[in-house]
């Protein structure tokens, strides 16, 4: 199992990054002129988050790293024993491939107005169509499973860790990007929150 562990999140994180993270960074400054990494432009819980948001990806792949390279040291950060365990592990990889799916069809439906963080200097389209007309953040319903899945699939102190944090941290993100979006576009914005639930 840890053959199979080892190869599905390798190519994982090279799709994840691949695509989620360089490939549409491209798109949207290709077609925009902007760039789209919009993390620590204002100090407060806008520059922890955005410090938190920056440390995540390469902790994860650390991470995975470890427990690559060094199953010794991985021990010693607290694996985590499940029952049932390859049961957890088939659930945790299923649970990522659909999340990182629908976080890369939410990501294209909101086309040039996607953001890593709040973009303070420029209006962007108000997307309500395809998977915003159920979640008003996908993308980041889509990153929560993402970590949900890591932490069944390699169960341990620090992949804990993310986890918790990680829906602790985007509830203050998703507040204070909701405030934005209100200041921005008015009743239109408040009205679709009234329609469409803030998960799903």
């Amino acid at each position: 199992m840890n053959q199979l562990i080892i190869c599905f999140l390798s190519i994982y994180f090279v799709v994840f990054f691949g695509v989620a993270v360089l490939w549409r960074n491209y798109a949207v400054s290709k077609s925009t002129g902007i760039n789209v990494f919009k993390l620590n432009q204002k100090d407060g819980p806008e520059s922890i988050t955005g410090v938190y948001f920056k440390i995540l990806p390469p902790l994860s792949v650390g991470v995975f790293m470890v427990f690559v390279l060094l199953p010794d040291v991985y021990q010693l950060i607290g694996p985590i024993e499940l029952v049932n365990k390859a049961v957890y592990q088939w659930l945790g990889m299923g649970v990522m491939t659909i999340a990182l799916m629908w976080v890369v069809i939410a990501q294209s439906q909101m086309g040039a107005s996607w953001r890593i963080g709040i973009d303070h200097e420029q209006k962007t389209e108000f997307v309500q169509g395809g998977v915003f007309k159920c979640s008003r953040n996908p993308i980041f319903v889509g990153v929560i499973l993402i970590s949900l899945g890591y932490f069944l699939l390699l169960p341990n102190s620090i992949t804990l860790a993310i986890l918790v944090l990680d829906i602790a941290l985007i509830q203050i993100q998703v507040a204070m990007e909701e405030e934005y979006l209100t200041k921005l576009h008015g009743s239109k914005y408040a009205e679709y929150c009234l329609q469409v639930r803030r998960w799903l």
